[in-house]
């Protein structure tokens, strides 16, 4: 009998050891996990879209005028770029 009582108590004291450690772990997860900060909800503030102006083209009006790079070629200018587009004078 006096066997069986010294088993039974060998058990408890390992069951009371690994809810120790169990503890143990489940104190340092969490001492050690990530915080969530709360929810706030953040104001939304609207912005009018920024206007931006043409590009000032130095009083030059869309049209055909001579081509810089061959004299005998013209080049459209659309009021804000050169185009690619050429013909003949």
């Amino acid at each position: 009998m006096s066997n069986v009582v010294g088993s039974l108590n060998s058990l408890i004291w390992i069951v009371f050891v690994i809810v120790i450690i169990a503890v143990v772990v489940w104190a340092v997860r969490f001492a050690l996990a990530p915080r969530e900060r709360p929810y706030r909800e953040r104001t939304v503030v609207q912005q009018q879209p920024v206007r931006q102006e043409p590009v000032g083209s130095g009083g030059l009006t869309p049209g055909w005028y001579p081509d810089q790079n061959d004299h005998r070629m013209v080049r459209y200018y659309d009021g804000r770029v050169w185009t690619s587009e050429t013909r003949h004078a």
